[in-house]
């Protein structure tokens, strides 16, 4: 299994995000053994397969979650988790947060931007966005980078905590 394989595993993964994407159902479309699959994406990337396609689902709600007023059920059960439990614990190991907390520490940021004059504090606010938005760029193979093992892994932004 080389890098190739890898990016056509990931590219599967992501084409399929919202659906149902189990390690079962990608062992046998690129026809490996499910543990010589584990262990060379994990040797690769760093990342279990598990892990890799909740990252992903968590951090393709961010918009919806920011930008919308949308439940948090319904927001998991349009990004693939089968339960609001299930998307809030996996948003937690990503963030380190709820994504209620999330939700409204972004959604001050957001207000304090359209409030503020201050360029420096907007240049923060604008920093912490962009941090999520590159990561999120770099995690689904969006930016030039990709996760690799002969790379450093890009480490996940810390979210800006509220005082």
């Amino acid at each position: 299994m080389d890098e190739n394989v890898i990016r056509d595993i990931c590219d599967y993964i992501l084409d399929n995000i919202n659906d149902e994407v189990t390690l079962s159902l990608i062992a046998n479309k690129f026809n490996y053994d499910r543990c010589h699959l584990v262990r060379k994406f994990k040797e690769y990337t760093g990342f279990t397969i598990t892990k890799f396609i909740n990252e992903c689902r968590v951090y393709n709600t961010i918009d919806p979650l920011v930008f919308t007023d949308n439940t948090m059920l319904k927001i998991a059960s349009d990004y693939g988790f089968n339960s609001q439990e299930y998307y809030s614990e996996r948003f937690k190991d990503v963030f380190e947060i709820s994504p209620l907390k999330f939700r409204k520490l972004f959604s001050i940021l957001a207000s304090k931007a359209e409030k503020t004059e201050d360029i420096e504090e907007l240049k923060i606010i604008k920093g912490e966005f962009e941090k999520l938005k590159q990561y999120q760029e770099y995690l689904t193979g969006n930016s030039l980078e990709f996760v690799s093992k002969e790379v450093d892994r890009r480490e996940k932004p810390k979210i800006l905590k509220l005082q």
